[in-house]
């Protein structure tokens, strides 16, 4: 092998096996250490999680559709959300209806504002909901066992669509809760 040094003279002489072997293994820690890094910072998914549900109010309205009228009584709920943001960019999310449902039956809708969220981190959002009372009162005696168990299962159902935009990629998400 020939080499050219900076004075323009030609010398010879060769690379060492070890010195190729070096250059060798320094190239693939470096790819290997870039393609981590990517694979770290790629955009990830949030998640959403129900935390806590309160209840804030009771609202009665009288039903005068029938010959006879009656009263229901409207229930209003707050539900906490914890949102948590893994990736390094801020992530915006859309607004959208959560459906909430007890025995099968559609009991009510809470509205979920659009918002976003800064970069790796934790947000609680309160999400104001309110049950028909019309559709309580379907349910009254399995409600009345519930309560008196002091346990009672619902079930919401809710799709929450954003982006989060890395490096000019966006990344389109959608989360079932």
């Amino acid at each position: 092998m020939t080499v050219v040094d900076f004075s323009g003279r030609h010398r010879s002489g060769s690379v060492s096996k070890a010195a190729m072997a070096l250059v060798g293994a320094v190239g693939a820690v470096g790819i290997g250490g870039a393609a981590y890094v990517l694979w770290q910072i790629r955009p990830k998914d949030p998640s959403f999680e129900v935390i806590h549900i309160e209840l804030s109010g009771f609202k009665v309205r009288w039903m005068t559709e029938s010959l006879i009228p009656y009263a229901v009584v409207d229930v209003a709920m707050k539900i906490s959300i914890k949102v948590t943001n893994p990736n390094i960019t801020p992530i915006k999310y859309t607004s959208t209806t959560m459906v909430m449902f007890y025995r099968g039956t559609k009991m009510g809708t809470a509205d979920v504002e659009a918002g976003s969220q800064d970069a790796r981190s934790d947000q609680v959002i309160e999400i104001p909901a309110k049950l028909d009372g019309l559709k309580i009162t379907e349910h009254l005696k399995e409600l009345f066992q519930d309560v008196r168990k002091r346990e009672m299962v619902m079930s919401a159902v809710v799709t929450i669509t954003g982006d989060a935009i890395v490096w000019k990629i966006r990344h389109n998400w959608e989360v079932l809760l």
